[in-house]
């Protein structure tokens, strides 16, 4: 008798995970708490997998998106989804008991000339490249940073002269952060200006800049014009950034919120 109670327990178990697993993706999503600042639009699928539209973030859209869970989280007591789009991947994990949000192998690109839009002032000069994210590591508690790490690479950066395109060269900013301060590296990667620096944002506002420009060779005419306007030069051709200060407000609340 006890045999059977088992085998019959085992088989309702089985029976609700396959009807869980199945249940359209749209009935789920009313009982999941988004933030406001994200929105999402014809969603298709199941619980282990599918496909959106659109997912807005903060109004920033991100096409072509695709998720399918991943089983292998299982013995560690997390629920865990690769998530694809047209500009990368992303692997996310919920942790069932500490309720940590998990972000890893994370690699996103974007053209700059797509990012400009959400420059919250004019800028000087027409920036030109592809924007590459990638995020080894990030986890978040209740919607607020925990740590993160990672590193942003700046491909063909250079500038758009009215659809005359100057390529200086890819460079890379590494970075960590927590819920007290971002530290990053600067450099370049076998580009045409040689740089080298570091600087860091604390939670109150304040950051700090230390960067140093060098050419071995001919610096373009327009490149140099802008060197002229945010670094100081010490010798032929070699300049030095150095600023500190407070950054606004609203930069803040997306950095550490």
């Amino acid at each position: 008798m006890f045999k059977i109670w088992r085998f019959t327990l085992f088989f309702l178990l089985c029976l609700t995970l396959a009807l869980l697993f199945n249940l359209p993706i749209q009935q789920v999503l009313p009982h999941v708490q988004l933030p406001a600042s994200v929105q999402l639009a014809g969603v298709d699928g199941n619980v282990l997998q599918g496909r959106a539209q659109e997912l807005r973030i903060n109004d920033f859209p991100v096409r072509g998106l695709s998720y399918r869970y991943m089983p292998s989280c299982i013995p560690k007591l997390k629920v865990c989804y690769h998530v694809a789009y047209d500009e990368g991947e992303i692997q996310l994990a919920y942790d069932l008991l500490n309720g940590d949000t998990e972000l890893s192998r994370s690699e996103i690109e974007y053209p700059v000339a797509r990012l400009l839009p959400l420059m919250p002032n004019p800028l000087l000069v027409k920036p030109a490249g592809r924007l590459q994210l990638q995020i080894d590591e990030l986890s978040m508690q209740q919607e607020k940073l925990v740590s993160v790490n990672g590193k942003l690479i700046w491909r063909e950066f250079g500038l758009d002269d009215d659809g005359i395109k100057i390529d200086i060269g890819d460079y890379q900013v590494d970075f960590s952060g927590d819920p007290e301060k971002y530290d990053f590296v600067i450099s370049d990667l076998d580009a045409a200006l040689k740089v080298k620096g570091d600087g860091n944002i604390s939670a109150a506002g304040m950051y700090q800049l230390d960067v140093r420009i060098e050419s071995l060779g001919g610096i373009d005419p327009q490149v140099r014009s802008v060197l002229n306007l945010i670094a100081s030069r010490s010798s032929g051709n070699k300049y030095r950034i150095q600023q500190q200060g407070r950054l606004p407000p609203d930069v803040m609340r997306q950095l550490f919120r």
